[in-house]
C-alpha cells in the first residue's frame, strides 16, 4: 500500500516547502494539494493557489510525487488544465499526478464570480473535462463536441515526459462519477463520507468499511461491464478524520490501514495535521507503520 500526504497550502512558503521535504524524507509517496480559491471552512487562513504551488514544489524537490486532489473543474478549463499539467510534468521530471473532480465550493464561486452549477451539470462537465484532459495528455490532441466544452483542434506540445502519461485520478463519491473513473481514470479516489454529505460528516469503523466495500464492488462491476480489468484501476482513499488530530497511535493506525487495505484500498492519503502537536504522531506512523504496510 502506498501512503501519501494531503497538505493544505495554508502556511508560509518556507514552512510549506519544509513540510513537503520532510514528507519525502519520511517515506510518503505523494503530496496532494487541494484546488480551491480559499479555505471555505476557515476564511481567515492564508492560502496559496494549487498549480503554482505545485510548480514551485516540483522545482524544489527531487523524488516525491506531486498532485492535485482534486483540481476543481468548476474553476478550470480542461484544455488549460492539460497545458498546466504537461508543463508541471516537465518541471518535475515526470512526478505529476492529475486529480480531477466536480468540486463546486460555494465560497469559490462567490469569490471568483464563476457561476455556480447544479450537481447534474457539474457531473456532465466533469465527464467532458476528464475526456479532454486524458486525450490531450495521451495523444497531444483533442476534439470535443460536448455541450460544455466544444473544442476543435486542441494540441499539446511538448508531450508529457512520462510514458504512459501522468496518471489521472477522479475523485468520486456518487455512482455517476465512479462510472467515469472506471471508464477513463487511472485511479479512483473516495473518502469516508456519504455521497452528498458535508465535510466533517465522516464515518469510521464498520460503517466506513461497509461503505467502502460497497463502492469498491460497484466500481469492480462497472469495470467488468466496460471490459476493463478492475485491477487496472488504482483505489485511493482520503482519511478525512486525520485533518486535525493526525493519524494517532501507530499501532491503531496500522490496524485501521490494514482493514482498509483488505477492503480494497491501495493508496491511503493522510492529512498533514493542522496542529503542530500532532506532527510527532505522523513521524511515528512514518517510521513504524509505513514499513509494515
Amino acid at each position: 500500500m502506498r501512503v501519501d500526504i494531503y497538505m493544505l497550502p495554508n502556511r508560509p512558503w518556507p514552512v510549506l516547502l519544509e513540510r513537503v521535504r520532510r514528507a519525502a524524507t519520511m517515506g510518503f509517496g505523494c503530496v496532494w494539494i487541494p484546488d480551491h480559491f480559499i479555505n471555505g471552512l476557515r476564511l481567515e487562513d492564508d492560502w496559496f493557489e494549487a498549480w503554482t504551488t505545485l510548480a514551485a514544489l516540483s522545482a524544489a524537490t527531487e523524488r516525491i510525487r506531486l498532485g492535485t486532489l482534486v483540481s476543481s473543474i468548476t474553476l478550470r478549463n480542461p484544455s488549460l488544465l492539460a497545458r498546466a499539467a504537461t508543463t508541471l510534468d516537465h518541471v518535475s521530471g515526470g512526478r505529476l499526478e492529475v486529480g480531477i473532480g466536480a468540486a463546486g465550493s460555494s465560497t469559490d464561486h462567490a469569490m471568483t464570480g464563476i457561476p455556480a452549477r447544479s450537481g447534474t451539470e457539474r457531473s456532465e462537465r466533469l465527464e467532458e473535462a476528464v475526456a479532454i484532459v486524458r486525450d490531450l495528455l495521451t495523444d497531444g490532441r483533442a476534439e470535443a463536441a460536448g455541450s460544455h466544452y466544444p473544442i476543435a483542434g486542441a494540441t499539446l506540445r511538448p508531450r508529457p515526459t512520462q510514458r504512459p502519461r501522468p496518471p489521472i485520478t477522479v475523485g468520486a463519491l456518487g455512482k455517476r462519477s465512479m462510472r467515469l473513473a472506471a471508464r477513463l481514470a487511472d485511479a479512483w479516489n473516495t473518502q469516508p463520507m456519504p455521497a452528498g454529505g458535508r465535510f466533517g460528516e465522516v464515518l469510521t469503523g464498520d460503517e466506513e468499511l461497509a461503505l467502502l466495500r460497497d463502492r469498491n464492488a460497484f466500481v469492480d462491476r462497472t469495470c467488468e461491464e466496460l471490459g476493463r480489468d478492475p485491477a487496472t484501476l488504482r483505489r485511493s482513499y482520503l482519511l478525512v478524520g486525520t485533518y486535525r488530530r493526525g493519524p494517532g497511535d501507530p499501532d491503531a493506525f496500522t490496524k485501521r490501514a490494514e482493514a482498509l487495505k483488505d477492503a480494497g484500498v491501495q493508496e491511503l492519503i493522510l492529512y498533514w495535521p493542522d496542529v503542530e502537536e500532532a506532527e510527532p504522531d505522523l513521524e511515528r506512523v512514518a517510521s513504524t507503520a509505513l514499513p509494515r504496510l
